[in-house]
C-alpha cells in the first residue's frame, strides 16, 4: 500500500514542497525560460510579420501575428513542462535523492510520482498562460479565448510533463536528457506548425509532424482562426498520450526506488 495509497493531502505536500523549493530562486530560475516564448512572439511578430504578411488558415487569412500566437502559447507549455519533468525529476531522483527522502515521510510512491507530475505540469500552465497573456495585451488573441483555451494548457502541460518524467526515468545519465531533447523536442517545436503551416512541408515531414503531439495542442489553440477536421481524434490523442507515457514513467522510475 506503501507504494499506491493516494491522498489530495500527500500529493499537494510534494508539489508545495517544490513550490516553496522554487520560490527561493523564482527569479533567476523562471526569467530565462519564461521569456523565451514571449521574445519569440515578440521577435517574429516585428521581425518577420512585415515580410511574410498575411497567412492562409484553413481557407481564411489571417496576419502572421494571429498565426504564431497559438504557437508560442504551445511552445511555452512545451518547453517549461517537459524539462521540469525531465531535468527537474532527474536531479531531484539521482543526484538529490529528494524522491527517496520523501518515501521516508508518511507519502506512497503514487503521492510523489504525481506531485512531481503535477510541479511539471505547473510550471507548463504558467508559461503558457503569461504568454497567453501578452498576446491577449497585444490585442491577437481575446481574453475570451484564452480562457476557453485554458484546459487545454493543463492538457498540453499534463502530457509533455508525464513525458519528461519519462525520460528522466529511462535516461541513466544527465547528458542523456539531450537525446530526446534534440531527437523529440526540438524538431517538434520547428516542425509542428508554430512558425508556419505544415502544408508548406514535404508530404513525408508533413505526415511525421501531423502525428507529434504539439502539432495536435498547436492545432485546438489555433480553434479561433478555424478548427482542423479531426481535432476530436487529436483531443483524444492528447489524452491517450497522458495515459500511455504515465504508464511508461510509473514502470520506470518505480523499480528504481524499491528494488
Amino acid at each position: 500500500m506503501k507504494g499506491i495509497s493516494v491522498t489530495p493531502w500527500g500529493v499537494y505536500s510534494v508539489w508545495y514542497r517544490h513550490a516553496r523549493v522554487y520560490q527561493k530562486t523564482w527569479l533567476v530560475n523562471s526569467l530565462p525560460p519564461l521569456s523565451e516564448p514571449i521574445i519569440y512572439l515578440v521577435a517574429f511578430g516585428y521581425g518577420l510579420s512585415p515580410l511574410v504578411g498575411d497567412v492562409t488558415y484553413h481557407g481564411e487569412t489571417v496576419s502572421y501575428l494571429q498565426f504564431i500566437a497559438p504557437g508560442m502559447i504551445g511552445i511555452g507549455v512545451l518547453f517549461q513542462s517537459f524539462f521540469e519533468g525531465a531535468f527537474g525529476s532527474f536531479i531531484r531522483l539521482k543526484f538529490q535523492k529528494t524522491w527517496q527522502a520523501l518515501l521516508t515521510a508518511p507519502l506512497s510512491f503514487t503521492e510523489v510520482f504525481l506531485g512531481d507530475w503535477l510541479w511539471a505540469t505547473t510550471k507548463g500552465i504558467i508559461a503558457g498562460s503569461l504568454t497567453g497573456l501578452v498576446a491577449v495585451m497585444w490585442g491577437i488573441y481575446s481574453g475570451w479565448h484564452l480562457l476557453i483555451s485554458f484546459p487545454l494548457i493543463i492538457l498540453g502541460s499534463m502530457l509533455f510533463g508525464v513525458m519528461g518524467l519519462f525520460a528522466a526515468g529511462t535516461m541513466r545519465t544527465i547528458d542523456q536528457i539531450n537525446i530526446p531533447l534534440f531527437l523529440f523536442i526540438v524538431p517538434m517545436f520547428t516542425f509542428c506548425g508554430t512558425y508556419f503551416p505544415r502544408e508548406t512541408l514535404p508530404p513525408i515531414l508533413e505526415n511525421i509532424a501531423n502525428f507529434l503531439p504539439l502539432a495536435a495542442l498547436v492545432d485546438l489553440l489555433r480553434w479561433p482562426l478555424g478548427l482542423p477536421n479531426f481535432w476530436f481524434v487529436q483531443l483524444i490523442g492528447l489524452l491517450l498520450g497522458i495515459g500511455l507515457f504515465s504508464g511508461l514513467a510509473w514502470r520506470q522510475i518505480y523499480p528504481q526506488l524499491f528494488r
